[in-house]
């Protein structure tokens, strides 16, 4: 069990096959989970270079775009001040659910891939928290 006055940690452990969760206790669940399971997430999407909204709009599009994920439900966008590097544009950030089918690392693989082809420098060079025409979390 969780303390009330304490943050639950959680450890995730990834194969293919199934996922092993334990938590603060040491307790242990194992589940298998089966590929073609579908599995809810929610991710954070963002922009603040060139059209923003249209650049959030292509991210969930392109997505969609190999059918292993869905968009279920999306928040509303709000514009927000960069932290960290202050010296750049506001974002315009919201919050989507999708469903999908991919394990969590090949989720990210798409996300990443997504990012990439929508012009984010991933390579190292760009500035650490810079500004970005997309961003996905």
């Amino acid at each position: 069990r969780y303390a009330v006055d304490s943050k639950p940690r959680c450890r995730y452990y990834h194969s293919s096959t199934s996922l092993l969760v334990r938590n603060n206790s040491n307790d242990a669940t194992n589940s298998n989970i089966d590929s073609d399971d579908k599995r809810k997430a929610y991710l954070a999407v963002g922009s603040n270079m060139g059209n923003t909204y249209q650049n959030i709009a292509n991210a969930l599009s392109s997505l969609q775009s190999n059918g292993s994920i869905k968009l279920l439900q999306t928040s509303f966008l709000r514009t927000t001040a960069p932290m960290h590097v202050t010296d750049q544009p506001n974002f315009l950030n919201g919050a989507v659910q999708v469903e999908t089918s991919l394990p969590p690392f090949e989720l990210l693989a798409a996300i990443k891939q997504v990012e990439k082809d929508l012009g984010r420098d991933l390579s190292g060079n760009a500035q650490r928290y810079g500004p970005r025409p997309v961003d996905v979390d």
